[in-house]
């Protein structure tokens, strides 16, 4: 399904009204200028590992943005109203020339049954496409199931997002042995990233590091960034 989606985005952004997704004005679905406001920027997020749940992991990531309203907007042309030049356009313009970490493999966070039926796409794999598409890597598809039901993100609390998915991912065996770049949307707590790096570690793959559209800034949370880092778009650091 996502190699479909993917195959007709070009057709579907031809046919739907071109607008900036944040600015609403015309031609471009994201305008330059609403684009050259956002940095990317280094985060950490942490996991677990199966077996091993008293010793917290942290996990590198970068995100492309701050969500904010105007992001938010941006978000759901994407999600809810197919606009996927704005995750293309948001990759392309944001996202470093070169993978700041080294990586063998791609794979995205898959989207709860009920989002995937509303939408008929995973949002996370069209944007694991466009990274590694640019990062010139290859993208494993549908890399991570569900095993059991879970609720919409979105509308639960903090503690109610971590137990939502605790346990509830199975990766693919082909990702045994890769170096892993985790990719999806947007993250908040964190608990889908962890959830995904715990089933790929679980799967014998090293999960490395993340990718994201957005970032919630967590209130009256320690600054997420590691020491000694702050970068922008092209101004990011080699990471060995």
């Amino acid at each position: 399904m996502a190699f479909a989606m993917s195959f007709f985005e070009p057709l579907l952004d031809l046919l739907l009204p071109s607008a900036c997704a944040e600015c609403s004005l015309p031609p471009t679905v994201y305008c330059r200028n609403c684009l050259s406001r956002h940095e990317a920027h280094l985060v950490e997020r942490s996991y677990f590992v199966s077996g091993q749940l008293a010793v917290a992991k942290k996990l590198p990531g970068l995100a492309l943005s701050v969500l904010d309203d105007s992001v938010s907007r941006a978000m759901t042309a994407f999600k809810e109203k197919n606009q996927f030049a704005v995750a293309r356009s948001m990759v392309d313009a944001l996202l470093p020339d070169e993978s700041l970490w080294p990586v063998d493999l791609v794979v995205a966070a898959p989207s709860a049954r009920a989002n995937f039926k509303k939408r008929g796409f995973v949002p996370a794999e069209l944007i694991a496409e466009r990274v590694a598409k640019r990062w010139d890597l290859p993208h494993l598809r549908s890399a991570l199931t569900l095993v059991r039901r879970v609720e919409d993100q979105a509308s639960l609390t903090v503690e109610q997002r971590q137990q939502n998915l605790v346990e509830a991912m199975r990766a693919n065996p082909r990702v045994a042995g890769k170096r892993v770049l985790l990719v999806d949307d947007i993250v908040t707590t964190g608990s889908t990233i962890a959830e995904v790096a715990r089933a790929v570690a679980a799967a014998a793959a090293e999960p490395v590091a993340f990718v994201v559209l957005a970032e919630t800034l967590r209130r009256h949370a320690p600054s997420p960034h590691p020491a000694g880092f702050q970068v922008g778009p092209m101004a990011s650091p080699k990471i060995d």
